[in-house]
């Protein structure tokens, strides 16, 4: 009898220290999220650092799917008119700069300002967007610029090149840094556009980089920033299609209003990284 313990024992050692080194990687999994396994069909479609000098046009547009030398969003009233040289990359960020520069445009208009925008959507010769997703997660890293008339965005659109529905990550007023918008705009415009205004100080958008994102899953969305959830919204108005990314700096519109003189120009609207994954 003393003999049979004597040869259990190292097994029942080994045992043990196996036992400790599977708790120990559960917990390194539990608390390290770089160790934790991806949601199953989960899939990185865009992971945008803008660490080159240029935009690569194979993930990015410079205008919505209507542009024709530039384009702006008429329906908002919007005093900006997009155009390609104001988005650029350079110290691994993109800069979407506004600027007074009075332009005039191809569709018979005359805008007092010009501005960058880049996304991922269709373009007017091709109706695939670059990059789009139906379900997963998005996430962006940004420095906002405050004024009065600044309306920067970040938001998602239909593949589709319908305008609805629109789900939107971030939208801020210039006059306006310390408060975050969120919306969805279902694609019935008679429903009701839940929104949420989320108070931000300590530093305001403008103030420091911030993060935000989004979960999208079946019937959820979930709305984080710097890396907390601050807004859930669910049910049917959930968008259920592919969607892609758009990051502007629009300047004035119905939204905002016009800039007055104690807006400094150009503005620039950072960012310094995009991520994007599909599956819910």
């Amino acid at each position: 009898m003393t003999s049979d313990r004597r040869r259990r024992w190292p097994l029942l050692v080994v045992l043990a220290v196996l036992a400790t080194v599977i708790a120990t990687v559960a917990v390194r999994q539990a608390t390290d999220p770089s160790a934790t396994p991806s949601t199953s069909g989960s899939r990185v479609v865009l992971d945008e650092n803008f660490d080159g000098g240029t935009l690569d046009s194979s993930r990015w547009n410079t205008c919505h799917w209507w542009d024709d030398g530039g384009c702006t969003i008429a329906s908002n009233n919007e005093l900006e008119w997009y155009r390609p040289e104001q988005a650029t990359v350079a110290d691994g960020t993109l800069r979407l700069t506004a600027a007074p520069n009075r332009y005039e445009a191809s569709d018979g208009n005359t805008y007092e300002f010009t501005s960058g925008m880049v996304t991922t959507g269709p373009t007017p010769d091709d109706d695939n967007a670059k990059v789009a997703i139906t379900y997963g997660t998005v996430e962006a890293r940004f420095k906002a610029p405050a004024g009065r008339g600044l309306w920067p965005a970040i938001w998602l659109l239909p593949a589709s090149k319908e305008s609805r529905p629109e789900i939107d990550l971030l939208e801020m007023i210039g006059q306006d840094p310390g408060e975050l918008l969120l919306h969805l705009h279902p694609e019935d415009r008679d429903a009701d556009s839940p929104s949420k205004r989320i108070k931000v100080t300590d530093p305001d958008l403008a103030g420091d980089w911030h993060t935000v994102g989004l979960v999208w899953t079946p019937g959820k969305l979930v709305y984080t920033l710097d890396g907390k959830t601050v807004w859930t919204v669910t049910g049917s108005q959930v968008p259920s299609e592919p969607m892609y990314l758009v990051m502007n700096l629009a300047v004035g519109g119905a939204y905002p209003g016009p800039p007055d003189a104690r807006t400094a120009f150009p503005a620039t609207f950072e960012i310094d990284y995009v991520r994007m994954s599909t599956g819910a």
